[in-house]
């Protein structure tokens, strides 16, 4: 099984260097541009399955890929594969974010893994989830299946075929655009490769 990773493409917020997670936004021109370049990267694949967030910037991007593709495959809503929610820090910078709630900032900041932003969820919360996603994608029985999504997800992926280790999240880049190809043989789940479209 072929598994295809593609973070979104960017928009202004990513621009701004904004938490955000449950925002819904679209992507800027940028983004756009980098939407059609990992289209015309992976334009040789022939997707059996796909599946989006509930965000309008994955489905902008995996439309923008199936439409250059020529394929009409349903787009799989998945709130499992949603960014993380960064509650009332979302929206904002990190210095927007140390000035309005600087104990919560730092309690977030010295355990970022069980703490959580005020009104969001916790990594490990995060993790469960992407985790429960993972588990069943295994299951399937495809060929080449596209997962649009978001950077934290993706990285969060690569800590799932890590054995779980919760500490690489930070080993990994994740840009706008990005494709992985993880692939899945002899129930062995490995990362082939990743490729920045955008360069």
């Amino acid at each position: 099984m072929n598994i295809y990773f593609v973070r979104h493409g960017q928009t202004n917020e990513n621009n701004k260097g904004y938490y955000y997670g449950k925002m819904d936004v679209y992507l800027n021109e940028k983004g756009l541009s980098q939407a059609r370049k990992a289209a015309a990267f992976l334009s040789p694949i022939k997707f059996d399955e796909v599946y989006v967030s509930e965000r309008k910037r994955t489905t902008e991007t995996a439309r923008i890929i199936l439409q250059d593709h020529s394929q009409r495959v349903k787009l799989n809503v998945d709130k499992r594969i949603n960014e993380m929610d960064f509650g009332s820090f979302e929206g904002k910078n990190y210095r927007d974010i140390k000035k309005l709630y600087p104990k919560e900032w730092e309690v977030w900041c010295s355990d970022w893994k069980n703490q959580s932003p005020p009104g969001g969820e916790s990594y490990i919360q995060f993790y469960s989830r992407i985790h429960g996603f993972m588990d069943d994608i295994l299951k399937l029985d495809r060929e080449n299946i596209l997962i649009v999504t978001h950077g934290g997800v993706v990285r969060s992926v690569y800590c799932y075929i890590l054995n779980g280790n919760l500490d690489f999240f930070w080993k990994f880049a994740s840009k706008n655009g990005d494709v992985t190809l993880i692939k899945y043989e002899y129930n062995n789940l490995y990362i082939d490769s990743i490729t920045h479209v955008d360069i």
